[in-house]
C-alpha cells in the first residue's frame, strides 16, 4: 500500500472514531455536505466533511467525508457496488491500514480516488468514507 493511501485510512479511521464516539454533528437527513463528487450514502446518521483538503503522500490534494449510517453492510456496498460501476473491489478486512481493526467491508477504487464502506465489529452502524484526490 502506498504512503499516500496509509495516510488518508489513518485520517479517515481517526475522523471514523469520532463519528462513533458522538463528537461530530449529526448531518442533516435532506442533505449532506459533500464536496468529493462521490455520491453520498442516501440514508446517513452522520457526516462530517474534512473543512480543508490534504494532500497525500504523492502530492494530491484530496478531500475526505466520514460517515455512518444505521443500515446494514450488505445494503450499503449493494448501493456503492451498483452507483461506482467499473470500480475495482478490494476486501477492506485485509487492508494493512485497519490491520489492528476487527472490521468486515469493501473498498472501491476509480483511479485515484476511492470508497471505504466497512463495520467494526460490535459496532451498531456501517462506516462510509469517500475520498476524491486531483490528478
Amino acid at each position: 500500500m502506498s504512503g499516500a493511501r496509509f495516510i488518508f485510512i489513518f485520517i479517515g479511521t481517526a475522523l471514523t472514531l469520532r463519528l462513533l464516539t458522538g463528537a461530530a454533528p449529526p448531518a442533516a437527513s435532506e442533505e449532506v455536505y459533500n464536496v468529493t463528487g462521490l455520491p453520498a450514502y442516501p440514508h446517513l446518521n452522520k457526516a462530517v466533511m474534512d473543512s480543508v483538503a490534504r494532500t497525500d503522500g504523492l502530492g494530491h490534494w484530496c478531500t475526505h467525508l466520514a460517515a455512518e449510517t444505521s443500515d446494514p453492510l450488505e445494503i450499503v456496498e449493494a448501493w456503492y457496488r451498483k452507483m461506482l460501476v467499473g470500480a475495482s473491489e478490494t476486501d477492506a478486512s485485509q487492508d494493512e491500514a485497519y490491520k489492528n481493526v476487527k472490521l468486515s467491508g469493501i473498498e472501491l477504487a476509480l483511479g485515484i480516488d476511492h470508497v471505504a464502506v466497512y463495520k467494526v465489529v460490535n459496532q451498531a452502524s456501517t462506516s462510509i468514507e469517500l475520498v476524491r484526490c486531483s490528478p
